[in-house]
């Protein structure tokens, strides 16, 4: 090959074609490499490419010395990639993928939360902990699945009349529909007025709490402001019977907590719900016969189903009075005694029920 034969005094980016068609260019302090004439490439004015399938490329184009990347925010394979000058580069620019092995996190990381009841590797995200928590909802039957006094949708209640258990009037009173129960979360909506629960202070440590639900009614506690869901509250006292109240909307999956966050409602089962409510208010039956002489008292002491909050009132129905004269339910110290009196010698029966109340 003829021997080259570069300019004399040459200047930053200067070319010389050398033989064969070699095309040369001069950087300021030496000839840089040569390709071919024919194949000389030029500067892109594109932005360098970061992410994509992988190609060899065709491209003539070359790119300039002081080039970028655009810098990923999200990721960077565990080697350099190409286009990366140094390795510390790469750490200061973008976050590194978590390993494989005992990977560490950092942020908010998420994950899809596993189905209840899933007991294999999965993890465990905290929806589905505190899906697992043992309740920690101080109100009563927050899904609507209770309803032992019967309200019928659409019926106007007065001021403290009961509807569902555990829900009232509000002091104006108020009406609300509702579906039959179609499982554990059920959804009523508030027409008119507004519903309240008094929450038993004999649960309530003091502090703050977390009112929250779902629906397009707004809540409050106490007397406070009525808002949105979640509503917190500080400053409760201890042993205080707390009353938390709806105005007009949709509502559902009512909770009320402690602690300055609201955590997701959980499925109380039905047996459990309506025990809780029957600490309140309770419908009993009421089956009594035997034999007995005109005149003679005829009574029997029975426990309540569930012990109640405190001594209830009761209101009997019979239904049956066979040979009986005078009857009635009388409470006394956490028993119940139904009572008739016989109007004559013989066999007697006494059946019905009745309810007992001590609601809030």
């Amino acid at each position: 090959m003829p021997p080259l034969d570069f300019p004399n005094s040459p200047t930053g980016g200067q070319t010389y074609t050398g033989p064969g068609g070699i095309v040369w260019q001069f950087d300021g302090a030496k000839w840089a490499n040569g390709v071919s004439a024919a194949s000389a490439a030029t500067p892109s004015d594109a932005s360098p490419a970061m992410d994509g399938t992988a190609a060899a490329g065709a491209s003539a184009l070359y790119s300039r010395g002081d080039h970028v990347h655009p810098t990923d925010t999200s990721r960077y394979a565990a080697s350099n990639p190409s286009g990366y000058q140094t390795a510390a580069q790469v750490t200061t620019a973008l976050t590194p993928y978590a390993t494989l092995a005992a990977p560490v996190f950092t942020g908010d990381a998420r994950a899809v939360t596993p189905a209840a009841g899933d007991a294999d590797t999965s993890i465990a995200t905290t929806a589905f902990v505190a899906a697992t928590l043992p309740n920690t909802n101080f109100a009563d039957n927050t899904g609507f699945a209770i309803n032992q006094r019967t309200y019928v949708s659409g019926t106007a209640l007065a001021a403290a009349a009961f509807g569902h258990d555990r829900w009232k009037g509000g002091a104006g009173g108020g009406t609300y529909t509702f579906a039959a129960p179609a499982g554990p979360a059920n959804t009523i909506t508030i027409t008119v007025g507004t519903l309240q629960q008094v929450v038993e202070g004999l649960g309530i440590a003091g502090g703050n709490y977390m009112l929250s639900w779902t629906g397009t009614a707004q809540g409050r506690v106490g007397a406070g402001s009525y808002a949105a869901s979640p509503v917190s509250v500080a400053g409760i006292v201890a042993g205080t019977n707390t009353t938390i109240e709806f105005n007009t909307g949709t509502l559902s999956r009512v909770k009320f907590e402690a602690g300055t966050v609201a955590t997701p409602w959980q499925v109380l089962d039905y047996g459990t719900d309506l025990q809780r409510c029957q600490r309140f208010y309770q419908v009993v039956p009421i089956n009594l016969a035997g034999y007995t002489g005109a005149g003679t008292g005829c009574n029997v002491y029975l426990p309540f189903p569930v012990p109640m909050r405190g001594t209830p009132i009761a209101t009997p129905t019979f239904t049956t009075q066979s040979n009986c004269g005078s009857s009635a339910v009388y409470v006394v110290a956490g028993f119940y005694q139904p009572y008739t009196v016989g109007t004559a010698a013989g066999g007697y029966t006494l059946s019905g029920s009745f309810t007992a109340s001590a609601d809030l």
